[in-house]
């Protein structure tokens, strides 16, 4: 099959083009589905910029409608009133032929008044007869049009909701988007591979599925695992395509960045902030458990990779799908890859090659006349490679018999095997330019952004932008969705070779130097010469032996250098000479204070010296026209920047973090060019010289210079592009007047501006403002009312603030999509016209301890999503809340106190309410309006007996529901109705003396703490859920239910109708179940060849537990503990947390933990070993001691035993289960050969065969 990606496949601009009426849905439902399809990774076309101006539709809008996939058509009443929408409309039909191309959305309009032209659709018709006597053609056109797409298939609005509806619709559109069927077919030979690719994923099983690509590199591994990733990505929870992982995983810091780049895609978090590799292990195996994600791991060279980013297959959530391609089978095995999962990718057929050759060498499905049996020769030599046959193809594409001739003489002369000779020939056909290009990309610039690349390669006069073009067409380079260059192995390792045929012993004597030994070796032994043109060593220098040193004449017979990206080469005795000719000059860690005297920057375009030792760069103006980039980065020692006006084409000037400038030079805020001036945390600089006029700066950063002050900031009139503007960690006190010129400005940053004190009425100016961030700024009491009129705002954050109302005048934010006032201790009320934020979905009053009430239109905000009002004095919130249907998460968290004097309750219907034996603080009406709400937390709310109402069971949608630190005794037995519920939180309940029964499908429940607690019966019938938590430190009174932890696994095991995974549960208790074959004192357990191994086939998972302790303390230090067991020395894989309170010194606790025999083959915990050992180390510091611990093969006639055992463990410690094992004992497992240590004796204490009913 083609190497070719199937985002490049498609050659359109677009994926959709959608038309709309703009007066009817711009600012509502079209914009929603506009950001709905961006957010899915649809590139729509909107026309946001040509309004409608009466003539003809632009030339922009033709050709957008041209290069769009599909057209999605929003038919509004005003709809036909707009002869622009019907224009567009005529296009569309005339170029949409199929019936998959065309997608009409019906929004409050019937099909068949368009398709009749009645109604509104009617009345604008009437209008254009008129206006349009004369040209009846036209009218007509317009008519059929509305009739072809009236009759296609499509959505109609009616009454439903608008969310799910444009859920539906992207959904549709996203499934169809990535399906691109005609990219499929220039694929050869993709649809065999796929439909075996996707059976062996098995999207439909529900078990975490590790499978691998294997085969030889250039064999199209990564494009099959692209088009499968593509085209299944979106029945997932989250998905990651991890790209290159061998080339990555060799740079200093890259599997951190692989981690947190998985991380971000999988969590959908900007930003992730990971340590060290370690610290990424332990939160991807701890933060993706319960998510369903596929994961792509692309060319792994190394066990390690895969450790690093899917180590265990309990890392991931249930149905979870993990692919790994690699050119290594054995890499796959010793990750434990199961053979059956294994795909052995093998070269294409002859029919396939002669296909796949005949579309890049002409453009057919077969070739013709003379070239029938030339191409026949071609295939063998390319021997089914598919990117050999493309580079062949595309070589050979439109040249003579006599030249096809000439190459099969010279393929003869290679062996068709070695493939970087086949490859050699299309290098060879290139100019001179491209051949330059493509050794550069081969040994530099691979996976680098293209446009970056671009840049520096203009600068050494190589025609970049038609260059890479070129080599594009000639299948000798992509581009990827990120705008990174990316060329096949083979290709780069083609590249690789012809430099190294320059010279073959002498490193120095190539054009390009790459490899951090030759490096060395040259540097060293000043063996460099003029032949060299580049070198670029990506990781960080030799880490593992501190740094490099050099000779001051170490660069001086390299005339000809033009890229160096080098780190942490030390000069102890200086720098005599660098190349004048140098474009790039990435020098991180520069040891010396200034460049060599005789060094001129006239040619080089990115300078980069971050973390130099740099004081001053040049005195006098320096005439640099190329110069573009410079990064001078946390340069300590740097005092001043240079005069910037001989340096007229600069568009990036980042001097982050250089602590000790205090001068800028005045030439500098009047630069014309500049794009990003980068000045955080520049602690030392104290003003600015002059007004900020740079036209074409679009960021501005001045985070954290403590120095500045409004006096420092004036803007000049020009300054229009400007879109953010960072001023976040200043000691301004307010902001400038002239801060109004920024009309362009999209993101205003203030954020812990302590001085704060007042915003400048004319920021009401700033129309295109979408993010105003002012978090943190305790000396702001006001929110001016002028700031109203920012209808474009979409996110606003008052957090922190000191803040007592907020204006009228927001309701006229009708954009405003986020609304963050936590912690706003002195706000004390909101507006009542509230609902005039029609666009809000986030509002946090979290923290806000002196609102006491919201105003009942709050819940007419029909938009809002999270409403979080924990730690309010709210205490009677307002009906209205509970009947907003697309609230999906809804905190009362800490909402605690004396109840009100007014009788609140007496609003609602007695069967609500029910009777309160205690006082409560926060009263809830009835709860079944909130028809999406996922998540709700009640906690700490001193919610007594019956506050609880009865409907909760309603909530249909309940994911999570936290009811910790409440007075009630009973839960309402409605919450049984909560069939989506998995998180039941009930910590420190202390007056929960029973449970009725809960929903079969909860993965999770946490009763700590409940110390009036006498009974989970209500918990038995949790059996649906495939992983099970139930956490009960502390909770007292269930110790005299003597094998609680037995009773609930059993119930387990014998209800699950799909084998359970894994089973966890912590109750009070002092003993080790009788029922344990293996058991010792301690904290450990060593088992040598466990009898067991006999009968492996009647053994369906093992049962894990240890008795603990917390002793009490009189200062505690760790607020948590954390428990862990490990296996055989290995890593955590599973344990236990809890707030140390609640274990604190009260009662011993059992652990006990089931493993189902596939839970312990993915945890690589192999108990068919002949040596076992368990051990329970704590990891919170002292205190927490384990005094015993066991292991128990759990054999399938124990559990066909079950229903027949209804007293037998309940009631086990009155039973000498030691005796009735050893009946029987050869009979069922045979006679036993060793015994495990400790108190593990299998001749002493043999398994059971079976259990009998106890009278």
């Amino acid at each position: 099959m083609a190497s070719t990606s199937i985002q490049n496949a498609f050659h359109g601009k677009y994926d959709a083009f959608l038309s709309f009426r703009g007066e009817d849905t711009r600012k509502s439902f079209t914009d929603h589905l506009y950001a709905a399809l961006k957010n899915k990774g649809i590139y729509v076309f909107k026309d946001d910029k040509e309004l409608e101006k009466g003539g003809s539709i632009s030339p922009n809008l033709l050709e957008a409608i041209e290069e769009s996939r599909i057209s999605i058509i929003v038919l509004s009443k005003n709809y036909a009133s707009s002869t622009w929408c019907l224009d567009e409309l005529v296009k569309i039909v005339e170029c949409k032929k199929r019936d998959d191309e065309i997608f009409p959305i019906f929004y409050d309009v019937e099909p068949t008044a368009v398709r009749k032209q009645t109604t509104s659709f009617g009345d604008a018709f009437a209008k254009h007869e008129e206006a349009f006597k004369d040209n009846i053609e036209k009218l007509q056109k317009w008519r059929d049009a509305l009739k072809v797409v009236a009759n296609k298939s499509g959505w109609e609005l009616k009454d439903s909701n608008e969310s799910e509806f444009i859920d539906e619709i992207v959904n549709v559109i996203s499934n169809k988007i990535r399906t691109k069927p005609e990219i499929l077919k220039e694929l050869v030979g993709i649809d065999s591979r796929l439909e075996k690719l996707r059976f062996l994923i098995g999207t439909e099983s529900s078990d975490v599925r590790m499978m691998g690509i294997w085969g030889m590199g250039g064999i199209g591994k990564t494009t099959l695992a692209r088009v499968a990733y593509d085209l299944i990505s979106h029945e997932f929870d989250g998905s990651t395509f991890l790209a290159n992982v061998r080339e990555k995983s060799e740079k200093e810091g890259s599997v951190v960045s692989l981690q947190k780049q998985l991380l971000s895609d999988l969590l959908k978090l900007a930003d992730i902030s990971i340590w060290n590799v370690d610290d990424g292990i332990n939160i991807i195996g701890s933060r993706l458990r319960q998510k369903k994600v596929l994961l792509v791991i692309d060319d792994v060279a190394d066990v390690e990779q895969l450790q690093n980013l899917a180590r265990k297959r309990d890392w991931f959530g249930p149905g979870s799908k993990i692919v790994i391609t690699t050119r290594d089978k054995q890499l796959l095995v010793a990750h434990e890859v199961d053979e059956e999962h294994i795909y052995n990718l093998e070269v294409l057929s002859n029919d396939e090659a002669l296909q796949l050759f005949s579309m890049k060498a002409f453009k057919t499905h077969q070739p013709m006349g003379e070239y029938v049996e030339l191409s026949k020769r071609v295939l063998k030599c390319a021997g089914g490679l598919p990117l050999a046959l493309t580079v062949l193809g595309s070589f050979l594409n439109g040249r003579s018999v006599d030249l096809w001739r000439s190459t099969l003489k010279r393929l003869k002369r290679e062996p068709p095997n070695k493939i970087i000779n086949i490859l050699q020939i299309s290098f060879d056909g290139l100019q001179d330019l491209e051949k330059k290009i493509f050794l550069d990309v081969a040994c530099f610039f691979k996976s680098w952004d293209r446009d970056h690349v671009a840049k520096i390669l203009e600068g050494c006069g190589f025609c970049p932008v038609i260059g890479i073009e070129v080599l594009i067409e000639k299948s000798l380079l992509t581009v990827d969705d990120g705008n990174r260059l990316w060329m096949h192995d083979l290709l780069q390792e083609l590249g690789h070779q012809i430099v190294q045929r320059q010279s073959p012993e002498q490193p120095g004597k190539r054009s390009r130097i790459w490899r951090d030994e030759e490096v060395r070796h040259m540097l060293t032994e000043n063996t460099g010469s003029e032949v060299v043109e580049g070198i670029i060593v990506d990781a960080y220098f030799l880490e593992n032996e501190g740094y490099l040193s050099a000779g001051a004449k170490a660069f001086s017979q390299m005339t000809n250098l033009r890229l160096l990206k080098i780190d942490n080469l030390q000069l102890p005795e200086g720098l005599e000479y660098l190349s004048n000719k140098l474009r790039l000059l990435d020098w991180h860690r520069y040891p010396l204070k200034s460049l060599p005297s005789n060094f001129q920057l006239e040619k080089t375009v990115e300078f980069n010296m971050c973390y130099s030792r740099i004081e001053e760069l040049w005195n006098e103006i320096k005439y640099l026209n190329m110069l573009k980039v410079m990064k001078l980065s946390h340069s300590q020692n740097l005092i001043k920047t240079p005069d910037f006006t001989g340096v007229p084409n600069l568009e990036e000037l980042i001097l982050e973090g250089c602590t000790r400038l205090h001068e800028i030079h005045p030439s500098l805020l009047l630069h014309s060019k500049l794009v990003i001036l980068n000045l955080k945390d520049c602690t030392s600089l104290t003003t600015l010289p002059g007004k900020i006029s740079m036209k074409s700066l679009k960021t501005l950063v001045l985070s954290g210079c403590l120095k500045l002050t409004k006096k420092c900031l004036e803007f000049a009139g020009s300054m229009n592009d400007l879109s953010e503007l960072f001023l976040d960690r200043t000691t301004i006190e307010e902001l400038p007047l002239s801060i109004q010129h920024l009309t362009g400005l999209v993101l205003l940053n203030l954020k812990d501006c302590k001085n704060l004190k007042s915003l400048s009425h004319t920021l009401r100016r700033l129309q295109c403002l979408k993010n105003l961030t002012l978090s943190g700024c305790s000396k702001l009491k006001k929110f001016p009312e002028s700031l109203g009129s920012m209808k474009d705002l979409m996110e606003l954050f008052l957090d922190g603030t000191s803040i007592a109302e907020v204006p009228s005048s927001i309701e006229l934010l009708t954009g405003l999509q986020l609304l963050n006032l936590n912690n706003c201790s002195n706000l004390v009320r909101l507006p009542s016209c509230i609902n005039g934020l029609r666009s809000l979905k986030t509002l946090n009053l979290s923290g806000c301890s002196k609102l006491q009430n919201v105003p009942e239109t709050l819940g007419q905000v029909e938009s809002l999503e999270e409403l979080d009002i924990s730690g309010t004095a709210i205490r009677r919130p307002p009906s209205s809340i509970f009947v907003m249907n697309n609230l999906k998460t809804l905190s009362f968290s800490g909402c605690n106190g004396p109840p009100s004097s007014t009788s609140w309750h007496w609003h609602f219907p007695f069967n609500l309410m029910g009777k309160r034996s205690y006082p409560v603080a926060l009263m809830l009406p009835s709860l079944s309006g909130l028809r999406s709400l996922s998540k709700l937390d009640l906690s700490d709310c001193g919610l007594g007996e019956g506050a609880i109402p009865n409907d909760i069971g309603n909530l249909c949608s309940l994911k999570q529901l936290n009811l910790s630190q409440n007075n009630f005794v009973t839960l309402p037995a409605s919450i049984n109705s909560l069939f989506n519920l998995g998180q039941l939180d009930l910590e420190d309940c202390k007056r929960l003396q029973s449970m009725p029964q809960l929903p079969s499908n909860l993965y999770e429940v946490q009763v700590n703490g409940c110390a009036s607690l006498v009974t989970l019966s209500g918990a038995l019938k949790l059996c649906k859920s495939k992983c099970t938590s139930i956490n009960c430190i502390g909770s007292l009174k269930l110790a005299g239910n003597n094998g609680l932890a037995i009773s609930m696994l059993r119930e387990y095991l014998k209800a699950v109708s799909d084998p359970m995974k894994e089973f966890n549960i912590v109750v009070p208790g002092s003993e080790i179940p009788k029922w344990f074959m293996y058991q010792n004192e301690g904290s450990s357990i060593t088992v040598t060849r466990p009898s067991y191994l006999y009968n492996m086939n009647k053994v369906v998972g093992y049962a894990i537990c240890c008795v603990f302790h917390v002793p009490k303390r009189s200062t505690r230090s760790h607020l948590i503990q954390m428990l862990p067991c490990f296996f055989n020395g290995s890593g955590v894989h599973y344990f236990i947390r809890f707030k140390e309170k609640f274990g604190q010194g009260r009662s011993d606790h059992l652990w006990l933990l089931y493993l189902s025999r596939e839970a312990c083959r993915e945890s690589n915990w192999h108990f068919e070993s002949n040596h076992i050992e368990l051990a329970f180390k704590p990891m919170s510091g002292p205190g927490l001691k384990v005094t015993r611990c066991g292991i128990h093969p759990v054999y399938m006639d124990e559990v066909e035993q079950f229903d027949q055992i209804t007293n037998q463990w309940t009631h086990f410690t009155s039973y000498n289960l030691n005796e009735t094992s050893k009946r029987g004992l050869t009979e069922y497992v045979g006679a036993p050969e060793a015994s495990g240590s400790g108190s593990c004796d299998d001749v002493e204490d043999p398994p059971p065969k079976r259990f009998r009913q106890l009278e």
